[in-house]
């Protein structure tokens, strides 16, 4: 799984440790300490939209016990909480938090939830999306560290929170979700590798808050403060390097990366970025990819979601699709709701998209005959709330005139079918796999593949078969009129996924 780490130290009191002595004359002694970058991510569960939960709090436990050491602390100068949906880091992870504690090695961990939901696909349902909302014990749950974390003074330690959804969702006798659910996590130290960090990250998504243009004096060349999680998250500090990419806002649909310089970029903006953290905590960002600025005042806010269904013209063209939003940023409920469905209406004018450009390597273009249920895009456009018709009091949807539409990288879980190709790299090729998200509705996805796309837990092409299930990371196309890609022919009609990574589950 590739990694996400924070990477800008708190300095609000996390991790604080105060030693008592026996004399209120004594000054107290200092005790040595290093840091723990929390990061989090999902083992997948098919057919969820969302699994939301509200973060309020993180603590380790120190071997043979002791008073548990905060990572996450309640501060008004921060977020009281966090909002994570889990069904969106499908072999992603999401930098949680990063404190201070004492050195020492710490063998359990209590998070504290709250407010969970799980979000269904219900086709019989308008519109088509079931909420559950399962109970949260009163007692935080306490998960064991394995192997234990050891937190050396003046060091930065990684910590990996996997939340398992297919252990901890509760289902019925036919397999299908009931709405219950026990939290099933696990939390597994990381250590830094010479060559980036504690792993690549590719598709953190959030806003500027802030830009520094200048050089830090430590081999940066400036940086820019980062919101994530619909602002719930802490603020990040993102660094750059000389030979960091910053691709400008696209100014016509499929436009190469046009490069521009870090004081060129406007608080405000969308950012999706690639980038590794160092071993000092340091969040290092090899590309940015500027999509769009956004206006919470003028309600312009960029939605992240999947495509319900869409509306074609008699051409192909996709002219208005129905759309989930599980994210937006920066968060604003009281114009759209999370996990709720708006209509997106396009125009001559929209521009199209990826936000990982280096990932397609099938150069696909991304046009409005492109779109097809299933899909996960960020949609940029000014939101019309709900309102009421002049002859009814009963309320239309949120609408979205979309002038910007990035197809997003994301993850699908499902199995392999059939091989199509494979050439003497056994990586380069292709194969059918059967999604067993609803949202495609039964249509076959054709997986591409290339030399740069990492097998997990397979040796390659050769070595897919049946079961176990996959989880493939990447971009998704529907190809209308079909095509040639390194030898494979894509028929007229067919859904595309071209592959960053096939994990075998």
């Amino acid at each position: 799984m590739f990694k996400r780490i924070l990477a800008m130290a708190l300095t609000i009191g996390l991790g604080a440790w105060v030693v008592s002595s026996c004399s209120s004359s004594k000054p107290t002694p200092k005790v040595p300490t290093g840091t723990v970058a929390a990061f989090i991510g999902d083992v997948p569960f098919c057919g969820v939209l969302s699994y939301r939960s509200t973060i309020y709090g993180l603590t380790l436990t120190p071997v043979g016990g002791g008073s548990p050491v905060s990572l996450f602390v309640v501060s008004p100068s921060s977020a009281p909480f966090v909002k994570v949906n889990f069904g969106d880091l499908r072999d992603f992870s999401t930098p949680l938090v990063l404190g201070r504690v004492p050195a020492g090695t710490y063998d359990k961990a209590t998070i504290t939830l709250s407010g969970s939901e799980i979000v269904i696909f219900d086709p019989s349902m308008s519109p088509p999306v079931k909420i559950a909302s399962p109970a949260n014990s009163n007692t935080p749950p306490t998960f064991a560290i394995q192997p234990a974390l050891t937190v050396t003074a003046g060091k930065v330690s990684g910590l990996n929170i996997d939340f398992n959804m297919r252990q901890s969702i509760t289902l019925d006798q036919q397999g299908s979700v009931t709405g219950g659910a026990t939290p099933v996590m696990s939390f597994t130290p990381v250590s830094a590798a010479p060559i980036n960090g504690f792993g690549e990250m590719d598709d953190v998504k959030g806003f500027v808050t802030s830009v520094t243009p200048t050089s830090s004096g430590t081999g940066f060349i400036g940086g820019f403060g980062f919101q994530m999680l619909s602002g719930t998250a802490p603020l990040f500090s993102v660094d750059l390097t000389s030979s960091t990419q910053i691709c400008g806002p696209a100014t016509a649909s499929n436009q190469p990366c046009t490069p521009i310089a870090l004081n060129q970029l406007l608080t405000g903006s969308f950012v999706e970025m690639d980038g590794y953290t160092d071993s000092s905590g340091n969040l290092v960002a090899n590309t940015l990819e500027i999509e769009d600025h956004e206006i919470r005042e003028q309600n312009q806010l960029a939605l992240i979601g999947k495509v319900i269904s869409v509306t074609r013209d008699l051409s192909g063209n996709v002219t208005q699709f129905s759309f989930y939003v599980s994210e937006e940023e920066p968060d604003d409920e009281s114009l759209i709701a999370l996990d709720s469905t708006v209509v997106v209406n396009l125009s001559s004018s929209t521009i199209y998209q990826s936000a990982s450009p280096a990932a397609n390597f099938a150069n696909f273009p991304l046009d409005d005959t492109a779109l097809a249920p299933g899909q996960e895009l960020v949609v940029h456009g000014v939101i019309t709330p709900p309102g009421a018709t002049s002859s009814t009091t009963v309320p239309l949807p949120p609408t979205v005139a979309a002038d910007k539409v990035y197809v997003k990288l994301q993850s699908h879980q499902g199995n392999f079918s059939s091989l199509v190709s494979a050439q003497s790299d056994d990586k380069t090729g292709a194969f059918w796999m059967a999604s067993c998200d609803t949202l495609f509705q039964g249509a076959p996805i054709l997986v591409l593949t290339d030399g740069q796309t990492a097998f997990v837990s397979v040796s390659g092409l050769s070595g897919l078969t049946p079961q176990p299930a996959l989880l493939v990371k990447g971009l998704v196309f529907f190809e209308m009129n079909g095509g040639t890609v390194n030898g494979v022919t894509v028929p007229p009609g067919t859904l595309v996924l071209v592959a960053k990574q096939v994990h075998q589950l």
